[in-house]
């Protein structure tokens, strides 16, 4: 576990520490956009796929194999999603995984709102554990209530947080 100054500063370190410019990034949409911009800031090859609101804000699943190619580095996925709320069924979260462990991409999972669900009884299941290549951010300024404290984090393999920690040196 890497604690950072929010999952803003989770994010950047991920995008910093795991691309460098040209790299494919894939992006889910709507979202909140800083992954996006970091993407262009960063000069990554950006691509995304999208929420269905015909379909209640289910994941097109065909326009996310679409987008990932076997340059694809990273899939940016937010769940439960800002801004449409949409809880990820085990089907989709399995298709995503299935869909980055072909490319060999990473999957960085933005699970700030998990924990803040108002339609279901259940917490959102991370994505952390299903697959070796994810990172999973959170934090405590949404479900937690406590925006001001700034503490957030990203879970993930040992020699990778490893890594985004001399970033988050770099940056804190």
């Amino acid at each position: 576990v890497l604690v950072t100054v929010g999952a803003i500063e989770a994010n950047y370190d991920i995008l910093w520490g795991l691309l460098a410019a040209g790299d494919e990034v894939v992006v889910m949409l709507p979202n909140y956009m800083q992954i996006w911009g970091l993407a262009k800031n960063l000069n990554l090859d950006l691509k995304t796929f999208s929420l269905d609101e015909k379909n209640g804000w289910a994941p097109d699943l065909d326009g996310l194999r679409k987008a990932v190619t076997g340059r694809t580095k990273l899939i940016a996925i937010c769940n439960p999603n800002n801004p449409t709320g949409y809880i990820l069924k085990n089907v989709e979260i399995e298709a995503v995984i299935e869909t980055a462990r072909r490319a060999g991409a990473w999957i960085l999972a933005d699970e700030v709102y998990a924990g803040a669900e108002r339609l279901a009884d259940d917490e959102t299941p991370s994505f952390y554990g299903k697959y070796e290549k994810v990172l999973a951010v959170g934090s405590l300024s949404k479900a937690y209530g406590l925006p001001g404290l700034r503490i957030g984090w990203a879970v993930g393999p040992a020699d990778i947080v490893d890594e985004l920690w001399a970033r988050h040196e770099y940056l804190t």
